[in-house]
This record gives C-alpha cells, structure tokens and sequence, in this order.
C-alpha cells in the first residue's frame, strides 16, 4: 500500500495536457478564469516527478463531427519497472475506470475548459459520453480519457471549421498554446470529409499529426482546419449516378450471360435424352407465284446448326471445315471463346483423344486424330 499511496502522488501531479492544459495553470497559460484543483499557485509543470515514476507521454486526438460535435480520445502512457510497480498501478488503473481516482486525463479539467470556451464562441458546448479506460500491458499501461464535445466546430453549410474554440480574448491567445516533448495532438478529417484548407499544418490522407515540442499560439502557428464534403473536391463519389449506372449495367451483362449459359446446358441435356430433328431443306419456303427462296436463317442441308453442338462438336465441325487443322489462335476467334475457355477444352479432347494439340514454335496446332502435318505453314 505505501508504494501505492506513493504512486498515487506522483499520477496526481501528470494531467493531460502538462502545462499547457493542466487545471492548475489554465488561468496562467491561457488565461482564464479557471480554479485550479487545489486552489494554490503551483502548477503542474513546476512539480517534479520521483525518479522511480516514468512516463511515455500524452496523445490527444480529435475527430470533428458534420453536426460540429467532436470526438475526443486523450491517453496517458505510464511505464512500471518491477511487479510492485505494476501490481500498484494496476489499482490506479481500476480506480481510474470507477471515476474514483484523480490520476490520468481529467473529465473535469474539459468541462471547465468548456464552459470558459461557451462563453467565447457563443455556441452551447457540453462535454457528454466520457468513458474512462485502463489498459494493461507487461510494463507500459495506457489511461484513456473519451467524451464528446458538442458544438466544438463551427458549420458553415457543406463546410466545418476547426479554429475558434481553442482561442481566447478575441484570438489573441488559446488554452492549448504548446505541446510539450512528450505530447501530440492527432486532428482526423470527418467521415465523408477532406481538408480544404490547413495553413499552418500540412497532412496526411486527411490527418494532421503534430509532435511537441512546438507552440500553438495563434501569433505563431495557431489550429486552423477547414473541412469540405468529398462531394465538392470534384471526386466522383462512388455511388454517383454514373457508377451506379455502370454497376446495374455490368449486373445485367452479368445475369445475362448467366442466362444464356444455362439455356446453352439445358438445350444440351435435351440433345442427350432425344434424337435431334432432321435440318430443314433449303427450299421449304416458297412464294405463292411457286419461285422457290431459300432461307437465309435456317442451316443448309450439309451444314449443321452450330447452336445445338456442343463445345467439343463445334470445334470438331471447325477443323473439318479447315481441312482438319487449326492453329488454336484461330479457333479463339472462331469461336468468340476465351483463349482459357479454348485452352482448357482442346486439352480435354487431346486427353480423350478426340484432337491432337501438337506445339510448333510460338502455337499450338490442333488437328484431327491422324491428320497428316507435314505442309504445316507455321506462319
């Protein structure tokens, strides 16, 4: 217990945001008019921490919301040495979580901070949803402060602007002045959102990562973040008019040639269970006046209707028309098959000895069984 009590002294003394938005020096840095905890005059960054006690630095990170709101994640990394340690901040932790210890980032240090910048901007601000988080690990145990902060940014129609709640006495100062060697404030572009304007910070696919130490003054490099909707960078969103048209259309190719595949297996099936029935003449057609015509879309008597063959048929039907050899390249455009669709059925046939694929140079000669390649132009 005495290393926990001891513990629990030196956590009091690290608030979020170390001297630059610790309770004990608001009115000092950023002056407002914020009590500090214990109502004295020390401040957080004057008070020294045992050499037993090791921190790994703060994060704070914020997420504006299109309404304004912003969401608000501060963690706190502490690292322990030995079991003793670790078992002793294993207690703070769980006190943390409860609300029933003040060690880690400070629920109430937001809310006066809140109500001071209410007062600035005019807007109605709350601090709302604060979860408290311990986490764990071997030696380096994170706390976690989250909340909503409503009303943080300002909405202009399609755009959110990231700047006047951190100022104060008409932008001649802020409450976040510095970041300190330890500390970095993470600001991530809304969902549906991007950076129209950052001057004083560059970015990152939309987010702006600054690392201490550094100051935020607004006579240096103050927080000034515009957002606009995706809709008017001139990026397409993906369910525009247009891609939803190119995605119904690719859906209906789609079922289309679905359909006709399986139209294609049933008229095969039927071809398999009853005789086919005799082609038609070339003459069935005839005219009143006794002039025979010949129809153009019915097959001639010698030809059959390559739309009730089957794959292996027609390209059997293909190389007798070509005198019994093909290159495969040409039965590709033949067909109107896929070189894949083509490959893999002639090596069926090969294998049931249906065709011969025989390689010469750069192509494949396919021809019927026994056919004589010696003319063969490779060319």
């Amino acid at each position: 217990m005495r290393l926990h009590s001891a513990l629990l002294v030196v956590f009091l003394t690290l608030l979020v945001v170390g001297s630059a938005v610790s309770a004990a020096d608001t009115r000092q840095v950023a002056s407002t008019n914020l009590d500090t905890p214990n109502g004295g005059e020390e401040t957080v960054a004057s008070q020294s921490a045992p050499p037993e006690t090791t921190t790994n630095g703060t994060t704070i990170r914020i997420t504006p919301q299109p309404d304004g709101d912003a969401r608000w994640n501060v963690s706190m990394e502490f690292v322990t040495r030995n079991e003793n340690e670790t078992a002793a901040f294993e207690e703070l932790g769980d006190d943390f979580e409860r609300g029933s210890a003040n060690v880690g980032p400070s629920q109430e240090l937001f809310i006066r901070i809140a109500d001071q910048m209410q007062s600035e901007t005019g807007r109605e601000m709350k601090i709302l949803d604060v979860e408290r988080t311990y986490t764990p690990g071997n030696t380096t145990h994170t706390l976690s402060l989250s909340f909503v902060w409503t009303n943080f940014a300002q909405v202009e129609g399609d755009k959110i602007i990231l700047r006047d709640a951190f100022l104060l006495d008409d932008g001649s100062s802020t409450w976040l002045d510095s970041l300190t060697a330890d500390q970095r404030l993470i600001i991530e572009s809304p969902d549906g959102y991007r950076i129209q304007n950052s001057p004083n910070y560059g970015h990152n696919n939309g987010t702006v990562a600054l690392e201490g130490p550094m100051s935020l003054n607004p006579e240096t490099r103050e927080i000034d973040v515009t957002y606009t909707e995706t809709g008017d960078s001139g990026e397409e969103p993906f369910l525009s008019t247009t891609n939803i048209v190119l995605l119904l259309l690719v859906i209906s190719t789609g079922i289309g040639g679905l359909y006709v595949l399986m139209q294609r297996r049933d008229d095969e099936s039927a071809d398999d269970s009853s005789p086919r029935d005799p082609p038609a003449t070339v003459s069935e057609s005839r005219h009143d006046s006794g002039e025979e015509v010949a129809s153009d879309s019915e097959p001639k008597d010698d030809e059959p209707d390559v739309e009730l063959l089957s794959d292996e048929e027609r390209v059997e039907h293909l190389l007798k028309q070509n005198g019994g050899r093909m290159k495969q390249a040409k039965i590709v455009t033949e067909t109107n098959w896929s070189n894949a669709k083509v490959s893999q059925l002639l090596s069926a046939m090969d294998d049931e000895g249906r065709v011969d694929k025989l390689r010469i140079g750069r192509e494949n000669l396919i021809t019927l069984p026994d056919e004589d390649i010696v003319d063969f132009d490779s060319e």
